[in-house]
C-alpha cells in the first residue's frame, strides 16, 4: 500500500479498536461498562449488550477495508460514512442521552475522511477485478442460491430494523415481542442491525470479490443464536431462532460457492503435457505484469492448507515451466531474474556441469514464510532454469534447479549473506519442521534433497553416461557490495550493484567430500518483481532418486 492508504489504515484501525473496547464488555456486563465509562445507566441491560455485540459485529467488517482498501473499495468509504449515522443519532435524534458516542463518530469520521480520499486519489493503475469466467458449470446454481438467501436476510434485517429506528416501542407492540425498558437502546440497536444489512450487500451481489463480505455475512448469524437462546435465553428468542434459520440455509451455499474461488481452483488439463519450451518464451511471461510497488502475497494459511498437500504432489510430475495462475504457498514474494549459467572450472561431471558450458537462464529468488524484512528470520531461495542454448528462440528442454538456505531461517543483516544449497537443513523451526519432515515426506523419500541430476543430462544424448553432483551450494561472489534495505527485493535489484548485475557462485561436492568446489557462476543481467513471476513461473522438483547415502 502507498503511504495514504497506509495511514488510512492505521485510522481505520483506531476506529476499531475503540469499538472493541466498548462493546466486547457490553456484550456481557453492560451496566458494568457504562459506569466503567461514567455513562447514563441503562435501563434495559439485554438491548444496550445487543448493541453491543452488532458494533463487535459492524467493526470485523471494516478489517477488509482497513487492510485493502483497494479491492474492498465498497467497504472503506462504507465504514467511513457509517460513522455519520452515530453523529446524527446521538447528536439530533436522541440528543442528551450519550452525546459522548457521537463526538467520538464525528471524530473519526474527521480523521478518516481526508485520508480515504487522499488514498483513492493514488489508487494503482490495476486494482483487482473479477475474472471473466468462473470455474463452475453452466448449471450450477450454487452462487445465485448463496445471493438469494444473503438478500433474503438482507431483507429482513431492514424489515425490522428501519422502522425500529424511529419507533422501537411500536415495532415490539405490532410484534407481540417483550416492550423495551430504554427505548434509545433498542433504536440505536436497530442501527446498527441496518449498517450491518448494507455491509452485507457486496457479499450477496460479488461473492468472489467481497469475499470477506460473504463470509461475515453467514457467520454473522451464529453470533445471535447464542446470545438470544443462550447468553440471553428467555427475552426474544424469535430473533436467535431467525438467525439460525438464515445460517442454515446460507451456509452450504457459501461453502459451496468459495470452493469455486477462481484464484485457487481451475481446470488445469495441462498439469502432465511437456514438451520443453523456448527461453524467450518463459521470460515473456516470467516477466509479464510488473508490480508498479511492491505487493505482499500471504501464502500458506488454514484455507489453503490442503492444497499445499496436492500442490507437494504436483511438483514432483508437472515439468511445465508457465502454468494458469496460480498461488505459490511457501515462496509467495519474489523477484525474478534473467541471465547466464556458465561452468567455468575444470568439472568432473556431465552435461551443463561440464566445464565450458553455458546457457541461459531464468531464476526467482524469494523467501519462504510470512517474514521478508530485514531483522526477521528469513530463508532464501533460488530456483532456475537452465537453457542449454544462447538462441533464445531455439526450442529445447531446459533443466531446473532449487536451492534454499537454513530452513528455520537467518537474521543476517543483508539477504545477500545467506547461503544456499540444495539440501538445506532445517533446524527447530516448527512450520519448516512440519513442511519439510511431514508434509513433503508424504511424497518423497528425502524430502529436504532438491536434486540437480536435470543439469547433467542437458546436451547428452540418449545412453550417454551421466555424472551429477550430490550437492549444490549457491554463494554470492566475493567484492559483491551490500545494500541496505527492508525489504528483500528492494535489496537485490540488480540497479544496486556494479553494472546492474549480481553474480553467485555455484559450488558443489559430494557427500563423502567436506569440501565445496567452485565450478562456474550464474550472471543476473535483468530483473523484475511481476505477477508472471510470483503467479505462473513453476520450477519442477525432481523425485529423489536412491543414491546413497541417505541422511535423515
Amino acid at each position: 500500500m502507498n503511504v495514504h492508504a497506509r495511514w488510512f489504515s492505521r485510522a481505520m484501525w483506531l476506529g476499531i479498536v475503540a469499538d472493541w473496547v466498548l462493546a466486547v464488555p457490553s456484550i456481557f456486563a453492560p451496566e458494568w461498562t457504562m459506569s466503567i465509562f461514567r455513562l447514563r445507566p441503562t435501563a434495559d441491560p439485554v438491548w444496550t449488550a445487543f448493541a453491543g455485540l452488532l458494533l463487535l459485529l459492524l467493526s470485523l467488517f471494516y478489517i477488509p477495508a482497513a487492510t485493502n482498501p483497494y479491492r474492498y473499495r465498497f467497504n472503506a468509504w462504507m465504514a467511513v460514512l457509517a460513522r455519520v449515522p452515530g453523529v446524527i443519532f446521538f447528536l439530533f435524534l436522541n440528543p442528551g442521552f450519550y452525546p459522548a458516542f457521537g463526538l467520538a463518530d464525528g471524530s473519526l469520521l474527521v480523521i478518516q475522511f481526508p485520508l480515504l480520499l487522499l488514498a483513492m486519489r493514488h489508487r494503482p493503475a490495476q486494482p483487482w477485478r473479477e475474472p471473466d469466467t468462473l470455474q463452475a458449470r453452466a448449471d450450477d446454481r450454487t452462487a445465485v442460491w448463496l445471493k438469494r438467501t444473503l438478500w433474503l436476510g438482507i431483507l429482513a434485517d431492514w424489515l425490522l430494523g428501519v422502522p425500529a429506528i424511529f419507533a422501537p416501542e411500536r415495532v415490539l407492540a405490532v410484534m407481540d415481542f417483550r416492550p423495551t425498558q430504554d427505548p434509545v437502546w433498542a433504536s440505536f440497536a436497530a442501527l446498527l442491525l441496518v449498517l450491518l444489512g448494507i455491509f452485507y450487500v457486496p457479499g450477496a451481489n460479488r461473492p468472489y470479490q467481497y469475499r470477506a463480505n460473504a463470509w461475515l455475512a453467514v457467520i454473522a448469524r451464529p453470533p445471535g443464536v447464542i446470545f438470544f437462546l443462550l447468553l440471553w435465553r428467555g427475552y426474544y428468542p424469535a430473533f436467535g431462532l431467525l438467525d439460525g434459520t438464515l445460517f442454515l440455509m446460507q451456509f452450504p451455499f457459501l461453502i459451496k460457492t468459495l470452493q469455486l474461488i477462481p484464484e485457487r481452483r481451475f481446470r488445469d488439463t495441462d498439469s502432465f503435457e511437456y514438451h520443453g519450451n523456448t527461453y524467450a518464451a518463459v521470460k515473456e511471461a516470467a516477466f509479464a505484469g510488473p508490480y508498479t510497488e511492491l505487493p505482499y502475497h500471504k501464502g500458506v494459511g488454514p484455507t489453503t492448507f490442503l492444497q499445499l498437500l496436492n500442490d507437494s504432489t504436483r511438483n514432483m510430475h508437472d515439468r511445465r515451466d508457465i502454468r494458469p495462475h496460480f498461488n505459490k504457498l511457501i515462496h509467495a514474494n519474489g523477484i525474478c531474474y534473467a541471465g547466464i549459467w556458465e561452468i567455468d572450472q575444470p568439472s568432473p561431471y556431465t552435461g551443463y556441469f561440464a566445464k565450458g558450458s553455458r546457457g541461459l537462464l531464468i531464476a526467482r529468488a524469494s523467501v519462504a514464510g510470512i517474514f521478508i524484512k530485514q531483522g526477521a528470520r528469513r530463508a532464501l531461495g533460488i530456483g532456475g532454469k537452465v537453457f542449454p542454448t544462447l538462441d533464445p528462440n531455439e526450442w529445447v528442454w531446459p533443466g531446473n534447479f532449487v536451492t534454499v538456505s537454513h530452513l528455520s531461517g537467518s537474521r543476517a543483516k543483508h539477504i545477500l549473506d545467506i547461503e544456499m544449497f540444495n539440501y538445506p537443513s532445517i533446524g527447530l523451526d516448527p512450520t519448516a519442521n512440519l513442511i519439510n519432515r511431514v508434509i513433503f515426506r508424504l511424497v518423497d523419500t528425502r524430502p529436504g534433497y532438491r536434486q540437480v541430476y536435470p543439469i547433467s543430462t542437458l546436451g547428452l544424448k540418449p545412453g550417454d553416461p551421466v555424472v551429477t553432483p550430490d550437492l549444490m551450494m549457491l554463494k554470492v561472489a566475493e567484492g559483491t557490495p551490500r545494500v541496505d534495505a527492508k525489504d528483500f527485493r528492494d535489496e537485490m535489484r540488480l540497479r544496486n550493484y556494479p553494472g546492474g548485475r549480481l553474480v553467485y557462485d555455484i559450488f558443489v561436492k559430494s557427500f563423502e567430500v567436506g569440501q565445496w568446489t567452485r565450478l562456474g557462476s550464474l550472471t543476473f543481467t535483468e530483473d523484475v518483481i511481476s505477477e508472471g513471476s510470483d503467479k505462473r513461473l513453476h520450477f519442477w522438483i525432481p523425485r529423489d532418486l536412491p543414491n546413497l547415502p541417505q541422511r535423515v
